[in-house]
């Protein structure tokens, strides 16, 4: 519960994620690393119940209390109304996908602390189990296929809205913004290319993720990445 200048709201924080303690004979530290960067930033935790204690309990998104601010734990929330102001900072990481060669994670924040509406933002990547690294256009792609790939990317995303790379403007895309790759991820032999709201599009169109098929990339791809889809189908 937080009291500020007189005025009660609440905060409820949460956070939850599907912890790797092993992958086969994986090396799996650059993962986790990686897992508690995009979850809490360059955090200085050396577990994850650490951080995620840490995360919970951290109320200075609201300033630290002080003279003004007023904050003390609850057990429980209000049922929601005109007069109750409630709002949240949550952050979740789950595994969407899992084989012998890579897995493939969705970390989620989302966030409402006043103002128009929440904002949720994705960050999925995919992890290379046998090179132990996550994959990115920087290693995913020969120098020839970063400089190439855009193209690829603009015409799947009209192909995917159903009108001519000239009409994404139309369809809603702010294209003088589709400049860049979004995060690569791989899920279901599809590379997807995330960008969330804001990115290319307004927040009403929410994220979007541009699917791109393995034949389309596949002479760009550095060498192993494309052991990492089935492409005899």
């Amino acid at each position: 519960r937080i009291v500020l200048d007189g005025d009660t709201s609440y905060l409820d924080q949460y956070a939850s994620i599907h912890w790797p303690e092993a992958f086969g004979e994986s090396d799996i530290a650059p993962l986790r690393d990686s897992l508690m960067r995009y979850c809490f930033g360059d955090s200085v935790f050396s577990s994850p119940e650490d951080a995620i204690r840490h995360f919970v309990n951290d109320t200075t998104v609201f300033g630290e209390s002080n003279g003004t601010v007023k904050l003390m734990p609850v057990d429980s929330l209000p049922a929601p109304s005109d007069g109750v102001r409630c709002y949240f900072n949550n952050v979740t990481a789950s595994v969407i996908e899992y084989d012998e060669s890579m897995v493939t994670y969705q970390v989620t924040t989302s966030v409402y602390l006043g103002g128009a509406h929440p904002m949720t933002t994705v960050h999925p990547f995919t992890y290379d189990l046998a090179e132990g690294r996550v994959l990115d256009v920087g290693n995913m792609f020969t120098a020839q296929g970063r400089d190439s790939i855009m193209p690829v990317i603009i015409n799947a995303l009209a192909r995917q809205l159903d009108v001519p790379e000239s009409g994404l403007d139309r369809a809603g895309i702010f294209s003088s913004q589709l400049t860049y790759p979004g995060q690569p991820y791989i899920n279901n032999n599809v590379l997807y290319f995330h960008y969330n709201p804001y990115d290319i599009a307004p927040y009403s169109s929410g994220m979007i993720d541009v699917a791109v098929y393995p034949y389309e990339v596949e002479r760009f791809l550095a060498p192993g990445v494309i052991n990492l889809f089935d492409v005899g189908i």
